[in-house]
């Protein structure tokens, strides 16, 4: 099913918010993503108030950042204080592995194909005698049960992606989130493959800690992300990184008082990145403006598209087809090397990425069936070309 000429008005509008459509047909959102105009305009201001104003405009900085917060905390359904700023996704898998109460014998679960950003967090703990456990590969994804046979009684937490990125396999986070409820284990999600494309609620689904970046789905500039942090669990996880903010009395600067916050914003030490900040708010904003639903719904339909048309040509697609595990990721492959291809396409202004030995393809909203079509029109003509 196509949207409605009235849609295709409202995502035409949006399209414009993003001048790199002018020249080049941008397919690379699992990677990096380009930022909207709305956030050029927002980082613009802001430097433009830090040249001409400095300090005297400091609050009205601080301001926004709790109004960014805000906006963070309505995007993944949590309360505002379960909301932490860090620099990356691996910032915040480090917050949980470095400051969980880990004893020795303990273990731990993640996917056998995870980013190595939700690996070597894990990995690090086996000097502290913690051992990892993976899901095993047999295909593009897994199942509830493969896991469940991974947890015993020494088993604390599931550290998962919620869409992997090789191929945009996406899990049943409310059937994982069940099983980590009934076992005891907690469950950190990896969001950065999904959020901002996808709807996601973590009060909902049940997830103790999640993470994600800004850079990709969210359309924001890179160095900026969320931590959530669920309230119940503030304070037994100890913040590894101390600072003059991660204190109850932050302005006091005159009597110490080493009394650490008890939720999510004991992992902010020190200064904000307000810069990086800003730009995150425009952006996240942006997109809930459309629509996260919305969102879903158009890339699904570029989806549903990009399947057709590799079907078409018996090319094979190691991505889920079924809309409950499939994401905006589509990995696509065939008799050919997926990394000259890349560059071919690459030299006709089409951006894709290659991962697990595949074109990786992955559109967001403002993209069309025209660039759809193009890009497979493209392929056709290199692979007609035998390179």
């Amino acid at each position: 099913m196509r949207h409605s000429n009235s849609d295709k008005e409202f995502f035409k509008t949006y399209r414009e918010e993003f001048p790199i459509t002018k020249n080049l047909v941008y397919l690379d959102h699992a990677a990096v993503s380009p930022v909207s105009l709305r956030v050029k305009k927002a980082v613009d201001d802001f430097l433009t108030d830090a040249v001409e104003s400095a300090f005297f405009n400091y609050s009205s900085w601080l301001q926004r950042v709790e109004e960014v917060r805000g906006t963070c905390a309505k995007l993944v359904g949590s309360e505002r204080d379960e909301i932490a700023f860090i620099k990356n996704t691996s910032h915040g898998l480090s917050l949980v592995a470095q400051g969980l109460d880990w004893r020795e014998g303990d273990n731990l679960i993640t996917y056998e194909r995870e980013f190595p950003s939700n690996v070597y967090p894990w990995l690090s703990l086996k000097r502290r005698g913690v051992s990892l456990r993976f899901i095993p590969f047999k295909g593009y994804g897994f199942h509830t049960d493969e896991i469940e046979n991974l947890i015993d009684t020494r088993t604390r937490l599931l550290s998962i992606s919620s869409v992997q990125f090789t191929n945009g396999f996406r899990c049943d986070i409310q059937r994982i989130a069940e099983l980590c409820k009934k076992k005891g284990v907690l469950l950190f999600i990896d969001a950065i493959q999904s959020l901002g494309a996808i709807p996601l609620d973590v009060k909902e689904l049940g997830i103790d800690f999640l993470a994600a970046d800004g850079h990709k789905w969210l359309l924001a500039p890179e160095g900026t992300g969320i931590f959530y942090c669920r309230n119940e669990l503030g304070e037994i996880l100890y913040p590894t990184l101390i600072g003059w903010k991660s204190v109850i009395n932050e302005h006091d600067y005159d009597q110490l008082d080493f009394v650490l916050k008890n939720n999510a914003l004991k992992f902010e030490e020190g200064s904000f990145n307000v810069v990086g900040i800003t730009a995150l708010g425009a952006a996240i904003e942006l997109l809930l403006e459309v629509g996260i639903h919305r969102i879903e719904r158009r890339i699904f339909e570029l989806g549903d598209l990009i399947i057709e048309e590799t079907a078409k040509r018996s090319l094979e697609l190691r991505s889920p087809r079924d809309k409950k595990e499939r994401s905006g990721i589509h990995s696509i492959a065939g008799n050919f090397d997926p990394k000259v291809v890349k560059d071919k396409l690459k030299a006709l202004g089409i951006i894709v990425n290659v991962r697990g030995g595949a074109l990786r393809v992955a559109p967001h909203f403002y993209n069309t069936e025209e660039e759809i079509l193009k890009f497979f029109a493209a392929l056709d003509s290199i692979l007609e070309s035998k390179f």
